[in-house]
């Protein structure tokens, strides 16, 4: 019998309906987005993690993180529960401080063999701050 998603309460925290199997690490990384006050909602997709201060407007209702958009703080995460990786694909920060603590709590939420990647680094220095901070995130 398959085990009840008492996380996921449909208001903060969402599914998507093509996400058949929440596997732990999804749990883990929407609980830790979650408790950050600048994220509203968070939202679990086959293979990546989106929590944003909005939601789209299209009917959808997924988080919005759209890149340097005024007022938007969001995070959009790559997840491989096969090879343990957690890809910051996206994120942006409208507040102070908030990318930090988006960064903090995914390097917490993440077991220790996880691997944590930054593909493109477009920040001017925020992810080299961020490499030295949390030695497991790799920026390339």
């Amino acid at each position: 019998m398959p085990r009840s998603q008492t996380f996921i309460d449909g208001e903060r925290i969402r599914k998507a309906r093509t996400l058949r199997r929440v596997e732990p690490i999804y749990e883990h990384l929407a609980l830790a987005l979650a408790a950050i006050p600048a994220l509203h909602f968070v939202k679990l997709f086959p293979g990546r993690v989106s929590a944003s201060n909005r939601l789209s407007t299209d009917g959808k209702k997924n988080p919005v993180v759209t890149v340097g958009a005024a007022g938007i703080t969001g995070v959009e995460l790559l997840v491989d529960t096969e090879t343990h990786v957690a890809q910051f694909y996206a994120i942006t920060s409208a507040e102070q401080g908030a990318g930090r603590q988006i960064v903090e709590a995914v390097a917490s939420a993440t077991p220790a063999d996880w691997f944590l990647a930054v593909p493109m680094d477009w920040s001017g220095g925020f992810w080299e701050r961020m490499a030295r901070d949390y030695p497991r995130l790799q920026v390339f």
